[in-house]
């Protein structure tokens, strides 16, 4: 007599079973399988037979086991296996912010190599900037703490890291730098003992090297510019320019820093540059520069045979008109920042500028 044939066991139905969700396209990624208690039920082995098949199923690489602990297709891995997005806590991008477009612009490509999101938090009370031809305002260390204060309780959980602007105050960032971990400061210096990584510019570098262009060039007089207040980078530069002036025994060629913060203001810099010496102005913000070599044109003072004039940033909009700037790789910073924080590195990454020789020098 031939052999009966026996009935699938409940084991082997539930595996051809799993097996056929594995390969369902139809089945969405990010839709788990049915509880290990739901298949014991359906199919009939015990709940400690249905998890040691879905776990000889995983290590075969045919599922996939959220941190949840629910299983799901190994499609789904791509997808939900991701790291917490970016956040970037940083000024509304304006008509001005070439700068920080470059930065975001890195950010992104960053997040993206990484399979990161990114949470983006522009507020226009850190920053705001609606005029061009008018000075930015920036918010004092109380209205930044009210605005921190109020993204943290809202999203600070749902962030894997913070990359933060440069005009955050070292106050408000060192009362809430433990909240801010794994957190990166762009573009200039962290505050002194603070646990943020920093992805900064190498103003002392930048300093330096403006000042041996111009000398080496024949400008006898050198003007730094301040584009307008409150901006801790532009502070920064000014200051390494100062070190690096008396560290190279020229400081009596630099002339006191010259406001050009509004129109009224650049009109009177330019009309009180003096015709008999060769004059250079060191601008660090371009949009002010491109501003300032219109006011030379304007006044009879041709570039570079009358006066010189220098961008530090360097962004592309000094490029397009024309200037010698000294430029930063704002792109390959913002792609630093998410390197840091996914690596968990702290210190710094400083970044050195390079002369790109226009028509101003």
């Amino acid at each position: 007599m031939p052999k009966p044939i026996l009935p699938p066991k409940p084991r082997d139905l539930l595996e051809k079973h799993l097996r056929a969700i594995a390969a369902d396209e139809g089945w969405a990624p990010d839709r788990p399988l049915p509880t290990t208690r739901e298949l014991a039920g359906e199919f009939g082995p015990s709940a400690a037979t249905v998890f040691r098949l879905l776990q000889q199923l995983e290590a075969e690489g045919v599922l996939w086991q959220h941190s949840s602990g629910r299983f799901h297709r190994a499609a789904a891995r791509a997808l939900l296996d991701r790291p917490k997005p970016v956040a970037c806590l940083i000024r509304r991008l304006e008509l001005c912010s070439a700068l920080y477009r470059e930065l975001l612009e890195g950010i992104s490509a960053g997040a993206g190599a990484a399979r990161r999101a990114m949470l983006l938090w522009h507020d226009d009370v850190l920053v705001n900037h609606a005029d061009p031809d008018l000075p930015p305002s920036f918010a004092g260390g109380a209205a930044q703490r009210v605005v921190l204060d109020a993204f943290l309780e809202r999203h600070g959980g749902d962030a894997g890291g913070f990359v933060l602007d440069h005009v955050w105050t070292d106050s408000v960032l060192k009362r809430a730098d433990k909240k801010l971990a794994p957190g990166v400061l762009l573009f200039r210096r962290a505050p002194e003992g603070s646990p943020l990584a920093n992805v900064r510019a190498d103003f002392d570098a930048a300093a330096t090297q403006a000042l041996a262009h111009l000398l080496g060039r024949g400008f006898s007089r050198l003007v730094p510019v301040e584009p307008f207040g409150g901006d801790p980078a532009v502070e920064e530069f000014l200051a390494a320019l100062a070190r690096a002036a008396s560290a190279l025994g020229c400081a009596e060629r630099i002339a006191p820093v010259a406001k050009a913060h509004r129109p009224a203001d650049r009109a009177a810099l330019v009309s009180g540059l003096p015709r008999k010496q060769r004059v250079a102005l060191i601008v660090p913000e371009d949009h002010v520069a491109t501003r300032l070599r219109a006011e030379l044109a304007a006044a009879g003072r041709a570039c570079p045979e009358s006066a010189g004039l220098l961008a530090v940033m360097g962004t592309d909009v000094a490029g397009a008109a024309g200037l010698t700037r000294l430029a930063f790789d704002f792109r390959a910073m913002g792609r630093a920042a998410v390197e840091m924080m996914a690596d968990a590195m702290a210190g710094a990454r400083v970044f050195a500028p390079t002369l790109h020789l226009g028509t101003t020098t």
